[in-house]
């Protein structure tokens, strides 16, 4: 009966975020006014990226092969996808690239850990591909919008450096704390949830009133949006899975698949305009949908534990 519960609370919990998750954007679509708060953004990515990383160990006990695998096929898929996109159409091809380039989920590790798999191989891919997509965007980014925005390389450099950098950091420097004020530090990571919940109001309301009051791309053009962020996303956990076979298989599906949207997300917003962040925002639902499938599948082939 315990096993029973715990299942189902575990269950609830998953379809409970994904719901709010979701009431959070419709609540920013009817509420395009929000959109003047979209300065706090960065400072809200800032607050969860810092207490995501109080759980990350910088240093994994051992180098796993499989995140080098998982970083290459990050970046190769997103500059096919703009390679392939921008020649028929410039801001979908921003969209793809900054939807595809987004590093592993620093939430990606609790996933993970509700299918029973390796968290150092997790952990190992969520450090590397943030690291290395934090110093990539700000280089690749200004030379592929080139034609269309005047992005400086130092300006971006400098803002992303803050955003991911510094919140790493004070994670880290927390860790040397006595356990007293840790504990009370991590109190705080209550507030994750609440935080994003915010964050994804403000980004609907950004791009609600931008569709409604600045956008010049038809309907046709959101429609193409979500479905190559979809097609993105469909060929992440495809390729991640098959990256992960034959033992890491659900690690490595998350490592490429689970995204870090909210980074991405403020990038767009803040270097580029809100249709290119339709991207990443269509892939938070299909990246949710995923994790409630795997973890479905998961628990529905477990031994059933008579209490």
């Amino acid at each position: 009966m315990l096993q029973k519960i715990s299942l189902l609370k575990n269950f609830l919990t998953t379809k409970g975020k994904g719901l709010a998750l979701l009431i959070a954007m419709l609540v920013g679509i009817f509420l395009p006014q929000a959109h003047q708060y979209d300065y706090t953004i960065q400072y809200l990515l800032i607050a969860m990226l810092f207490f995501a990383f109080l759980d990350i160990d910088l240093h994994p006990r051992a180098t796993q092969k499989g995140a080098l695998w998982v970083l290459l096929a990050n970046l190769l898929i997103a500059f096919a996808f703009y390679g392939i996109l921008a020649p028929f159409d410039r801001q979908i091809a921003l969209a793809a690239f900054i939807t595809a380039i987004s590093p592993t989920a620093i939430s990606s590790p609790v996933i993970v850990g509700f299918v029973e798999g390796d968290m150092e191989y997790i952990i190992a891919a969520v450090i590397l591909t943030n690291i290395v997509v934090a110093l990539v965007i700000p280089f690749a980014l200004p030379h592929l919008a080139s034609t269309t925005l005047n992005i400086g390389i130092a300006d971006m450099l400098g803002s992303v450096v803050v955003t991911m950098f510094l919140p790493m950091l004070l994670a880290q420097g927390v860790k040397k704390l006595p356990s007293t004020t840790q504990k009370l530090i991590r109190k705080g990571k209550s507030l994750s949830m609440p935080l994003w919940l915010v964050t994804l109001v403000i980004v609907s309301a950004k791009a609600s009133d931008f569709l409604r009051n600045e956008n010049t791309a038809s309907l046709t053009t959101l429609g193409k949006i979500a479905l190559v962020s979809l097609a993105i996303a469909m060929l992440n956990f495809g390729i991640g899975v098959r990256l992960g076979q034959p033992n890491h298989w659900r690690e490595s599906g998350q490592a490429l698949g689970q995204k870090n949207l909210s980074f991405t997300i403020w990038v767009a917003l803040t270097f580029l305009n809100p249709l290119i962040a339709m991207g990443p925002t269509f892939y938070i639902l299909y990246h949710h949908i995923y994790n409630s499938w795997l973890i479905y599948q998961f628990e529905k082939t477990r031994p059933v534990r008579l209490s």
